[in-house]
């Protein structure tokens, strides 16, 4: 089984994190924290819109087929 399969999940989460943690450490305490939780759910908001999308588009070539 390979785990690093989702290439979408890997391509997203490297920038996402890198941007929390630098948000966390470089803002202040109360607004570090809020706009490292935006970053984590707009990752997450992306990252599904993104395989929903492939996953229609690969069903619409199939049924085309």
């Amino acid at each position: 089984m390979n785990t690093f399969k989702n290439k979408r999940y890997w391509i997203l989460m490297p920038p996402s994190l890198l941007i929390s943690i630098s948000l966390i450490i470089f803002i202040p305490e109360n607004k570090g924290m809020l706009y490292a939780f935006v970053v984590i759910a707009l990752f997450w908001i992306v990252y599904y819109t993104w395989t929903y999308y492939a996953k229609k588009n690969s069903r619409n070539k199939s049924d085309s087929l």
